[in-house]
């Protein structure tokens, strides 16, 4: 009988004899409803011969007991594919496991149309609730239908129906403008992020664009500064487009300051300042919006940004879902997240 086949077999009993009590107070001790019932003395008694002799809880047993896997499902559209992904899955898999709980995951690459069909497959192996997370915001005409409490991540629906985390984009761009308006910009102006729903997959953009576009110009607004949108898109070469645009006026009348809809946006602003020899941020300040790892520390200068919270997305979902599987009403049922300013290089006060 090989070390692991003998650990395998270490049972309940053996750890009460070994302990000198009652199964029942093993029972107790090891699934966590000692308290009350147990002396601390003989928990530690019984928690001590578990080590000893390598007791490891039998799960499936455990599951069949309290009619629960202890585990729950994370269905994405497109996590391989994000930038942002890994952050969400890695403090959500923290998050579970520190409950006690397995995350399983299953990425359904773009193809929005299989979500159903991934949920039944995660209700088909009796997870205790499931998390449903886009990597770019979204507002959902109506939930996906799940027979097990369901919470959605970076993503809501239209009417309230079930629990949802999702950042503040209104509150993100709001608070770039403050970070400009404080460095004493007056000129300033938003690059792309357009939404156009009803076009094509690849032409439809995303509704933080507009979302950012609105608190962005508000904010200039309460604070009598000139805003104004430049150029759509979403990618480095749509930013360099809306750029060049927007410097294109002499120097007294263009923006002394650029906020791009996300930091790959960002990235072609400060390729069309350099071809057009404008130094950042001695003569122009730009800041963006995801704090994109890889990209946004790494930009000449770095670049200042928005943060999107997606870790704390990932953790808060499931501490959604744990409430929820507890019979709990998550409250409130909608949390918002900050989106804070991650201030570096590339924004500076405008020259005198």
């Amino acid at each position: 009988m090989t070390g692991n086949e003998q650990q395998s077999r270490v049972r309940a009993a053996d750890v009460a004899t070994a302990a000198g009590v009652s199964t029942t107070a093993v029972s107790f001790v090891l699934n966590g409803r000692d308290e009350g019932n147990i002396s601390p003395a003989t928990r530690e008694r019984i928690l001590r011969a578990a080590q000893e002799l390598g007791y490891r809880p039998n799960h499936v047993a455990q599951s069949l007991r309290r009619n629960s896997t202890n585990s729950i499902g994370l269905v994405t559209d497109a996590f391989a594919s994000s930038p942002f992904g890994g952050r969400l899955l890695a403090a959500a898999t923290e998050e579970a496991n520190s409950a006690g709980d397995a995350l399983l995951m299953m990425d359904l690459g773009g193809r929005m149309d299989r979500a159903a069909e991934a949920i039944e497959a995660l209700e088909s192996r009796q997870v205790d609730a499931i998390i449903y997370a886009t990597m770019g915001f979204t507002e959902l005409d109506e939930p996906p239908a799940s027979r097990v409490p369901l919470v959605l991540a970076n993503c809501v629906t239209h009417r309230p129906s079930r629990p949802s985390v999702s950042p503040d984009d209104a509150g993100g761009a709001a608070a770039a403008l403050e970070h400009l308006a404080g460095l004493g910009h007056r000129r300033v102006a938003m690059l792309g992020g357009h939404y156009s729903p009803g076009a094509r997959p690849v032409d439809v953009g995303n509704v933080s664009g507009p979302i950012r576009w609105r608190a962005f110009r508000a904010a200039a607004g309460r604070r009598g500064i000139d805003a104004r949108l430049v150029g759509r898109g979403w990618m480095i070469d749509d930013g360099y487009t809306a750029a060049m645009e927007a410097l294109g006026p002499p120097e007294p009348e263009r923006p002394t300051a650029l906020f791009a809809a996300c930091d790959r946006v960002a990235a072609g602003a400060l390729l069309a300042a350099a071809r057009l020899g404008i130094s950042v941020p001695d003569d122009l300040s730009i800041i963006g919006f995801d704090d994109q790892e890889a990209l946004a520390e790494s930009l000449v200068p770095p670049l200042t940004t928005v943060a999107l919270p997606h870790a704390l997305m990932g953790s808060t979902a499931v501490a959604m879902a744990l409430e929820a599987v507890r019979g709990e009403t998550p409250d409130p049922s909608h949390r918002i997240l900050e989106c804070p300013v991650v201030v570096r290089g590339s924004t500076a006060p405008p020259r005198p």
